[in-house]
């Protein structure tokens, strides 16, 4: 026994932080990490606390030599390599921040979804990646994110921001407990049908955060060059632009409605092919987020729930043609312009959806 103690503890000396390069003691939250820097995160995280890089971002460029001094930094390497807080933990983070109506403080499956939102959120403006992986690489993959610190001067295009857009979403769902459960080549088959139509949902709640109209890029840039508006009609354009900020702006979706909204679409037992296993697992899980949200809008809106529920649901069909137009006009311009390749995951997503 006494030798196997000392065997247990040379292996456990052995292991680094993913973090900082310290001795780790074990998993915390999804990472192999140090108490230290598992404690950073926690606080951070649940204080909702923002840092600065005072280092033109540029702390992790050699990972070797990294030492958490930048806590923006750190905290970075800390979201890009998987870091997610627990039901107990993310209580303590909506008890800080309250919602409509204190039953949902500790309600673990909406702190679940409202948490991948953010990460999600998080990484299309912090975050970028160089690789090209199909959506089947991805499923297949014991994934780990290849997204990098973004830099100041990096200019991105509107391709590239459907790119980049697209990886995350695709990495998100992906990481949802329940997928565990289902096949790769029915990850796929669900992935396909619902990664542009989380895509333009998203897009339309960053436009009406955003206060505009109309959806554009990230950083704010129009998401037409002038020769898509010279080629197509304005009618046509603008309804992908503009239909689905319009319905949102309307009803005045919310962050945790667009959140289960999004899991709730996701989770559709109805597409094809899929078999009957995973078909009733999708119908569960749709099943409770439908439940939730309709609990949400009967305590939040009172007798205007039960019409509530059913306004942010009727967002589906919005949500669905504005994918169906935006899928078509990213066929058309690979039509149009064979020399302007898109990224593997955008083929799949989109023009082979």
């Amino acid at each position: 026994m006494k030798v196997f103690k000392t065997l247990l503890s040379m292996d456990r000396s052995t292991l680094k932080c993913l973090i900082c390069g310290r001795n780790a003691s074990c998993h915390n939250y999804g990472v192999l990490t140090c108490n230290a820097c598992k404690m950073f995160f926690r606080r951070v995280v649940i204080e909702q606390i923002t840092y600065q890089c005072r280092n033109w971002k540029k702390c992790l460029e050699n990972a070797d030599q990294f030492k958490p001094r930048c806590k923006a930094c750190r905290f970075e390497k800390c979201v890009r390599l998987g870091m997610k807080l627990g039901p107990i933990a993310m209580e303590k983070l909506y008890k800080t921040k309250p919602m409509s109506h204190p039953d949902f403080a500790t309600n673990a499956l909406i702190q679940e979804v409202l948490y991948l939102n953010y990460t999600k959120r998080y990484k299309l403006c912090n975050f970028y990646t160089s690789e090209n992986p199909t959506l089947e690489e991805m499923v297949q993959t014991t994934f780990w994110s290849g997204m990098k610190r973004k830099t100041e001067k990096q200019e991105i295009s509107v391709a590239e921001w459907s790119f980049q857009a697209t990886y995350i979403a695709v990495e998100t769902f992906l990481s949802l407990e329940f997928m565990n459960l289902i096949e790769n080549d029915e990850k796929v088959v669900l992935l396909r049908n619902f990664s542009s139509k989380s895509i333009v949902l998203d897009s339309a709640m960053r436009a009406l955060n955003a206060k505009v109209d109309r959806v554009t890029t990230p950083d704010g840039e129009d998401i037409y060059s002038d020769i898509i508006l010279s080629m197509f009609s304005a009618g046509f354009l603008n309804s992908i632009q503009c239909g689905l900020v319009s319905r949102v702006a309307e009803l005045k979706v919310t962050e945790l409605e667009h959140a289960m909204l999004s899991v709730l679409l996701f989770c559709n037992p109805a597409i094809h092919p899929l078999s009957e296993r995973t078909r009733r697992l999708l119908a569960t899980r749709q099943k409770s987020y439908s439940s939730t949200l309709l609990q949400y809008c009967l305590l939040s809106y009172q007798q205007s729930g039960p019409s509530r529920f059913a306004d942010l649901l009727s967002i589906s069909h919005v949500i669905n043609k504005t994918s169906e137009d935006a899928n078509s006009l990213t066929t058309l311009c690979q039509l149009y312009f064979p020399k302007s390749k898109l990224k593997h995951l955008l083929i799949d997503t989109c023009i082979n959806a």
